[in-house]
């Protein structure tokens, strides 16, 4: 059960799929437009009973417990350099998922953090 590389893939995996799925709720209720006090109320309304946000939180909130297990199964200094791979997941899900394009300085970007993680872990 206390597999280092399976609880953070999907540690990791599931933090950026809950980012995806806020980006998608954050879509649908559009640009938060505030001139008065009214408005704040009704877009605190519109984003709690969004689907996707509620997802979304629900699956931080859930990661949350499962980062508490993994933070006393193993050393700090050894999985949080790890999350780093969420920045790599967000990316490639929001290409997959949200059709959102990839320049070449992204890959180089997501090559650079792998390789940052691969060399923090090196023993």
């Amino acid at each position: 059960m206390k597999n280092l590389l399976f609880w953070l893939l999907v540690y990791t995996l599931i933090m950026a799929f809950s980012q995806i799925l806020l980006k998608m709720g954050a879509v649908q209720i559009g640009s938060f437009k505030i001139k008065e006090f009214r408005d704040v109320l009704i877009i605190a309304f519109e984003v709690l009973t969004n689907p996707f946000v509620i997802l979304s939180v629900t699956l931080m909130v859930s990661m949350f417990f499962l980062w508490m297990f993994i933070l006393s199964w193993f050393k700090l200094g050894l999985v949080f350099p790890m999350t780093a791979l969420t920045y790599v997941f967000v990316a490639l899900m929001s290409y997959f998922f949200l059709g959102e394009a990839l320049s070449l300085i992204n890959y180089f970007g997501i090559i650079l953090i792998a390789s940052g993680i691969f060399f923090l872990l090196y023993r």
